[in-house]
C-alpha cells in the first residue's frame, strides 16, 4: 500500500476517533480545571491510598536531609517552607494554603529534601509516594492535569517571593508581600482584607530577607498611614497598600534591610 493512502487512513481514523475522545475527558478535564486543589476524593476517585498525617502548630513535617520519596498535599491548615542561611537566620522561601502540594515538585526522587516544612497552625496532610503518582497520570489525564495546576500554583507563589524581593527598599518589598497574602490568605473585612493566618513581625522579617526591627517600623508606618490595620495580632490590608506607588515610603528611605 503506497505511503500517502496510509496516511490518509490514520487521517480519518483519527477524525473518527478524536470526537470520542474528546467527549471521554472533557467532563473530567473541566472537573480538574474548575478545582485546582486537591482534596481527599481525589485521590480516592484514582484509587490512590495515601498516609494521611496530623500535625501541631510549630511542628516540623520534614527537614533537610530526609528522603525525598514522596509528595505532601496540604489538607488543612498553613504550612511553611524556609531555609538557614547566614548564622542560623531563617528565611521562609513560601507560605502554603490549603490545597498546596509540597516537597521537591518534581515526580523523580532525589536524594533527599532541601528545605523545612514547618506546620503555622494545625494541618492535616496527605503523603503520597512519587512511584505511585508516576503510574496513576499514566491512566488519569484528569488527576495529571489537577497535578500540573498545583506544580504550576506553587511556581507563580515561588515567583511573587522574587518579585518582593526585587526592591531594595525595606517597605517596597514588606508592601508587596502584604498584598500577596492578602490575595492568598485574606478574607473581605469592612477595611479591606484581613489575613487569616496570625503572622508575627518576625514571619514576616523571614519572607522578605529582613530583620524583625526594621519590619516592625515600616508596619508601624503603614498603620499611620492607613495603609494596614493590626487587630487582635491579625492585619488588614486596605485597597490603598496595593495602590502604593513603586519607590514609595512612609518612614526613612534608608531604613536597613
Amino acid at each position: 500500500m503506497a505511503p500517502g493512502h496510509i496516511r490518509l487512513i490514520l487521517l480519518r481514523e483519527i477524525e473518527r476517533r478524536a470526537p470520542m475522545m474528546i467527549n471521554h475527558y472533557a467532563e473530567p478535564l473541566a472537573s480538574a480545571a474548575g478545582q485546582r486543589h486537591f482534596c481527599l476524593e481525589d485521590f480516592e476517585r484514582a484509587g490512590i491510598r495515601v498516609a494521611e498525617r496530623r500535625f501541631g502548630a510549630r511542628d516540623i513535617i520534614y527537614s533537610p536531609g530526609d528522603p525525598d520519596g514522596q509528595l505532601h498535599f496540604l489538607l488543612e491548615g498553613t504550612v511553611r517552607l524556609y531555609k538557614i542561611y547566614g548564622e542560623y537566620k531563617e528565611a521562609t522561601v513560601a507560605l502554603l494554603a490549603e490545597g498546596d502540594v509540597f516537597g521537591e515538585l518534581s515526580l523523580e526522587e532525589m536524594s533527599c529534601q532541601n528545605a523545612f516544612a514547618e506546620a503555622v497552625t494545625d494541618a492535616r496532610v496527605a503523603v503520597v509516594r512519587k512511584a505511585v503518582l508516576n503510574e496513576v497520570i499514566k491512566r488519569r489525564p484528569e488527576f495529571a492535569l489537577k497535578l500540573f495546576f498545583s506544580f504550576s500554583e506553587r511556581l507563580r507563589q515561588s515567583d511573587e517571593t522574587i518579585e518582593s524581593l526585587l526592591d531594595r527598599e525595606v517597605s517596597a518589598r514588606l508592601a508587596t508581600l502584604l498584598s500577596h497574602l492578602g490575595d492568598r490568605f485574606g478574607e473581605p473585612c469592612n477595611s479591606g482584607t484581613v489575613l487569616k493566618v496570625r503572622l508575627t513581625h518576625q514571619d514576616l522579617a523571614n519572607m522578605i530577607f529582613s530583620t524583625r526591627e526594621a519590619v516592625s517600623k515600616e508596619m508601624s508606618a503603614f498603620q499611620r498611614a492607613g495603609l494596614i490595620e493590626v487587630r487582635n495580632r491579625r492585619i488588614s490590608v486596605t485597597p490603598q497598600l496595593a495602590k502604593r506607588r513603586p519607590g514609595e515610603t512612609y518612614s526613612n528611605p534608608g531604613a536597613a534591610a
